[in-house]
């Protein structure tokens, strides 16, 4: 298994296991944002290994609509959890940094 892989899987095994003994369903938001930080740090990586190949001009296009399809899966997890589950935000919010930055962090480390 990769460092991805495992971070992933094990961060997100414990966050449902702290829920679940806890009974503190809030956590769940946490690991929501979690997955969704995790996510968007890799479909970043993706398109950014697809874009290398493309001229210019053509790049920064694939990479700005890249960015706002990025914005809205994340604006539209927000709005979704705000609406049915306000205070899970809070969760939420910490998840997706976390996310991101573990997921730049292992990133990091393969690259060096």
């Amino acid at each position: 298994m990769t460092n991805h892989k495992v971070a992933f899987w094990g961060v997100a095994a414990f966050g449902l296991a702290a829920a679940g003994l806890t009974k503190a369903w809030v956590l769940l938001g946490g690991v929501l944002g979690y997955g969704l930080g995790f996510a968007n740090a890799l479909w970043l990586y993706r398109d950014t290994v697809s874009s290398m190949e493309l001229d210019m001009l053509a790049a920064l296009k694939k990479m700005r609509r890249s960015f706002f399809a990025r914005l809205g899966s994340v604006l539209l997890t927000v709005a979704l959890v705000g609406r049915f589950r306000s205070e899970w935000l809070l969760f939420l919010a910490i998840g997706i940094a976390l996310g991101l930055i573990m997921s730049l962090v292992l990133s990091d480390q393969a690259l060096t």
